[in-house]
């Protein structure tokens, strides 16, 4: 089975590669879509030099931080619109009124209220994150099944058992959900962020490599950014699995 899967990988990978030399050569302008070859090789100079891990470095700091900052935000906020009405009343019409405003959009907003700085850069990040994670963690809260609480409360269990034992353990599948799909916007409010108001980054490097008519680092940018934000991905479903493997088995179930 592994041997198959690993097979299916390389032969779509080829066929990708293909694809794209083919179309290089007859649909698109090879000077503005380069061929395969002409990334690799200018794929290899910037690793040479060092320059593409600075931008990747630089791009998973800022996702690491906003993404952090995010959680630690949400996650309080999620539970209190999940265990109280007035809370979900006071701040659910708000949060699904912004929940279709993009990163991007907001990037003016953030440019003017925190400058070109980081800080800009790192509150485009949350605001990619924080929405997803309070919506999933309310979700997770609020359809805690009330027999296992009413259960606790005949067996003489405490308002803070009743929360850490009942409904956080009912909630965990929903919140890491949240959290890993929360992770695959922070890459898109990075990019959003580093290609206006940056100086390095991914986002920076696929924008710049545009404007100096240099496509095959931007097309290097562009795969960076996938493979980085799979890779990332990949770490965060393989730890979390083994550390909290009971909530990833209902997530499967589910």
């Amino acid at each position: 089975m592994i041997v198959w899967s690993r097979a299916r990988i390389l032969v779509s990978s080829i066929g990708i590669i293909l694809l794209w030399w083919l179309g290089s050569h007859t649909i698109f302008n090879p000077k503005l879509v380069p061929p395969p070859i002409v990334v690799a090789i200018s794929f290899w100079k910037m690793i040479a030099t060092g320059e593409i891990w600075v931008h990747i470095g630089v791009s998973l700091r800022r996702v690491l931080i906003g993404y952090l900052l995010g959680i630690v935000t949400a996650v309080p906020i999620g539970v209190a619109m999940g265990r109280s009405k007035i809370v979900e009343n006071l701040l659910g019409p708000p949060l699904q009124f912004m929940r279709n405003i993009t990163p991007l959009a907001i990037i003016p907003f953030a440019v003017n209220a925190f400058t070109v700085g980081e800080a800009s850069k790192y509150f485009i990040i949350w605001y990619g994150s924080v929405i997803t994670i309070i919506l999933n963690t309310a979700t997770g809260v609020s359809l805690t099944p009330q027999i296992r609480i009413r259960a606790a409360q005949c067996l003489g269990a405490s308002p803070r058992d009743i929360f850490f034992r009942i409904v956080m353990p009912s909630a965990w599948p929903f919140i890491l959900t949240g959290l890993r799909v929360a992770l695959g916007f922070c890459f898109m409010g990075v990019v959003a962020a580093e290609m206006v108001a940056a100086e390095n980054g991914i986002g920076f490097l696929i924008m710049q490599s545009r404007n100096m008519l240099l496509p095959e680092q931007m097309f290097i940018g562009i795969f960076m950014l996938g493979l980085v934000g799979l890779i990332t991905d990949r770490l965060f479903h393989v730890s979390i699995r083994r550390l909290m493997r009971r909530y990833m088995i209902m997530i499967e179930q589910d």
